[in-house]
């Protein structure tokens, strides 16, 4: 749909009809699409948010795992 926005580290299941925005790692699924959950704690998604892990190098992700 336009207009529709998707944040970081949501996922949306397979043949899914997104009708709404999804926030950031929540877990969407359906015909229409509906929140099923969370993927994490509100505080730990605000720190996943805040350092933008994906930006990180290969090897600064390796040394922190």
């Amino acid at each position: 749909m336009p207009g529709i926005k998707i944040a970081d580290g949501a996922v949306v299941g397979a043949r899914s009809l997104v009708t709404k925005n999804i926030g950031a790692y929540e877990i969407w699924g359906g015909n229409p699409a509906k929140l099923i959950k969370k993927r994490f704690s509100d505080d730990n998604i605000a720190k996943l948010l805040q350092i933008k892990w994906w930006d990180w190098s290969v090897d600064k992700i390796k040394q922190n795992l």
